[in-house]
């Protein structure tokens, strides 16, 4: 009866974490997790950045301002994930499951001109550039590269433009043309094919909030899919390994010292 036991606890005590987590995400479920590397800050598990099998909280949005982008997160030193501004969760028609990628910008368009928040205080600063339909971010994550965003073709589209940390770090395409200071690459959702617009607010389910590492990698090695297996760095197998023997020992522990105190009480009544 006590493994019973065990399994009834352990349940109520997961009800109560989703539910606790529903109602504070405001999302169902409230929770997703990272199948991809496209976030990882290299190939190897990195502490505090979204790594393949991590797992996080997605918190509904109701409005761009709930979001703080990378320009406006580098203003103000706001970090998430290993660098500036929030992650959000969206969709779109070209890929499933839902994209889990950083805001880069907010972009506004008035007519043909267009703006985004913190745009004259970042230009000011040094760090961005607009030239025509061009943006380039300067020194952007580990990498330190020049992100090269080109919103020609977006024209009259509001929403955000997003980017996966690691797809800037692994970027082959770089653009000859424009040099300031340096080369400068394409990496954004919007430019590499895998957003095809700016992202709206309706198409958002939350941003990323808390984390969780390495406990979804079991369920992407329960679904077989070895494109998305092969993402899982080596370290996060280490963790996860350690983290079921872990729980199995204080399982053990607790049923150990448990029922070796119901014998000594058992033992006690006889004696008197």
């Amino acid at each position: 009866m006590r493994w019973y036991l065990y399994i009834l606890i352990i349940i109520a005590i997961f009800l109560i974490i989703i539910v606790s987590l529903f109602g504070y995400s405001g999302n169902w479920p409230p929770l997703t997790i990272v199948e991809s590397n496209s976030m990882q800050h290299g190939n190897q598990f990195t502490w505090f950045v979204l790594n393949t099998g991590d797992i996080v909280v997605v918190k509904k949005i109701s409005n761009s301002a709930d979001v703080i982008t990378y320009v406006q997160g580098r203003l103000e030193n706001y970090v998430s994930y290993g660098d500036y501004g929030d992650v959000i969760i969206y969709y779109n028609n070209v890929n499933e499951p839902s994209i889990i990628h950083r805001a880069m910008l907010y972009l506004e368009w008035n007519g043909k001109n267009f703006t985004f928040p913190g745009e004259a205080q970042a230009e000011s600063q040094g760090w961005l550039i607009v030239k025509g339909y061009n943006i380039i971010i300067m020194n952007v994550g580990p990498s330190q590269r020049n992100l090269l965003i080109n919103v020609s073709m977006y024209s009259g589209q509001n929403g955000f433009i997003t980017m996966g940390d690691n797809n800037l770090i692994n970027s082959v395409r770089a653009n000859p043309n424009i040099i300031f200071p340096d080369v400068v690459y394409y990496a954004a959702d919007q430019n590499i094919g895998i957003s095809l617009h700016p992202v709206k607010l309706s198409n958002i389910e939350g941003k990323a909030v808390g984390w969780l590492p390495w406990l979804g990698s079991i369920r992407i090695l329960l679904s077989g899919n070895r494109y998305y297996i092969n993402m899982i760095p080596v370290e996060t197998y280490y963790y996860l390994g350690f983290t079921i023997a872990l729980i199995l020992i204080l399982g053990f522990v607790a049923d150990y010292i448990y029922y070796g105190n119901k014998k000594d009480d058992e033992k006690n009544g006889r004696k008197d």
